[in-house]
């Protein structure tokens, strides 16, 4: 099953389980870059000693249980095999030809339903308008959240910014009241989120743009400074105003009763594996010799972009050697030409199969190799062993820094290595 977008068989499955969408306090957000990011802002946010909050976001990093989690924590393998067999059945019985992220949406939200989750935060994985999370009733999402919107998955969105605007505006359903997105968007899709809001009565709010103002504004607790970002990246100052955003609305509506020292307390908390992320890692099971090295999925060019400024102000302009890999059919320019400089040394290699996703693959290591050789830098090897990579990279004396990039899928294995490799 590959990528199949549309409502109709997911609303079909969730009818036989009893619709538990419907019973469920939702937070929706969408975008294409900072979407995990605000989840985890979120669900963080939201927790405290005697709730739950479930949160579903993909792709999966070690494990596709990850994707589902109450407080942080992923749902037990039994729990998850239960309840993903009896929805294998039904969709077998019933021929509904559910898609694989459709048959892990309704895992998620008979998981939350069953748990009585307080709060449910939903990562889009594909668009809004038509992916499977948007299943959710309008009436059931306290707020919806939209993010940094660039060109992305243009065979399924649009070729332009307003077009894929307008998909991830969708998620903004007949019921919802209030939405807030990113200011530092484009104004052409500021203007397709507002003109979508004002057909259905939602009150949107944009968020500050400023990137250099580290201060966040609201309502309800006045100005916040943080003296230390929980994530790593100049941009995330406009993920956690979208966050904090949605949260300030609540809170005006007496739906959540945080403190700033809660705030800022549990901020402290926040985590995003493979994006910005610093990692000594370890690289033998026997002798558990750390590399350290930087992950972050990169996956698109606002991404690459974005990795480009924090390698530049983390590491100015010393070489640097990339592992990289990137998934078949992805345009090579805009993830390549802002990271890669003729001084810097690349190691071209390939992600294992994922679970969940069989139609996912890693493109051609020698292909890859190819283009990257040709364009931007001469200093570049195919190898199809990310073992073989990181045991050269443990003897090599003359060392630069080490940057993952160019997929989660290679940013998960090689946390899935380092998992096994502690003995985890």
């Amino acid at each position: 099953m590959s990528i199949s977008l549309g409502l109709s068989r997911v609303t079909k499955l969730l009818g036989l389980l009893g619709n538990p969408q419907e019973r469920l306090q939702v937070l929706h957000v969408a975008g294409t870059n900072g979407k995990g990011s605000v989840c985890s802002y979120l669900s963080s946010l939201l927790q405290n000693r005697s709730n739950h909050v479930g949160k579903f976001t993909t792709p999966h990093l070690v494990q596709i249980t990850d994707s589902i989690t109450i407080n942080n924590d992923s749902i037990p393998w039994d729990t998850y095999h239960r309840i993903r067999g009896d929805l294998d059945l039904l969709n077998t019985k019933h021929r509904l030809d559910c898609t694989e992220f459709e048959l892990l949406t309704c895992t998620a939200l008979k998981y939350f339903h069953d748990v009585k989750c307080e709060w449910c935060v939903l990562e889009v994985g594909l668009g809004g308008r038509l992916d499977a999370t948007n299943v959710i009733p309008g009436h059931q999402k306290a707020a919806c959240g939209i993010t940094k919107i660039s060109l992305d998955h243009e065979a399924f969105l649009g070729n332009t910014l307003s077009q894929i605007a307008f998909e991830k505006a969708g998620i903004i359903t007949k019921g919802v009241k209030f939405a807030v997105i990113d200011g530092s968007n484009d104004q052409s899709i500021l203007q397709v989120v507002k003109q979508r809001c004002d057909e259905i009565g939602c009150k949107l709010e944009v968020t500050n743009p400023d990137l250099k103002d580290l201060a966040m504004e609201t309502k309800t607790w006045g100005r916040i400074v943080l003296d230390k970002f929980p994530l790593n990246g100049g941009y995330q100052i406009c993920n956690l105003r979208v966050a904090l955003g949605i949260l300030d609305t609540l809170q005006e509506r007496a739906l959540v009763n945080l403190s700033t020292d809660a705030i800022v307390a549990r901020l402290r908390n926040v985590s995003w594996p493979g994006r910005l992320q610093k990692l000594d890692y370890c690289s033998d099971s026997v002798t558990k010799t750390r590399i350290p090295i930087l992950l972050d999925g990169a996956h698109n060019g606002s991404a690459a972009i974005e990795l480009s400024k924090f390698l530049r102000s983390e590491y100015g302009e010393q070489p640097l050697t990339f592992v990289i890999a990137i998934t078949s059919g992805k345009k090579l320019e805009p993830l390549l030409a802002p990271l890669l400089r003729s001084q810097d040394r690349v190691l071209v290699t390939a992600y294992a199969p994922v679970d969940g996703m069989p139609w996912v693959h890693a493109m051609d290591v020698q292909e890859l190799a190819s283009e990257i050789g040709k364009d931007y830098t001469k200093n570049v090897e195919a190898q199809q062993s990310l073992h073989n990579i990181f045991s050269s990279l443990a003897h090599d004396e003359q060392a630069t820094p080490i940057v993952i990039c160019g997929s989660l899928y290679l940013c998960g294995e090689l946390l899935r290595m380092h998992k096994k490799n502690l003995g985890r």
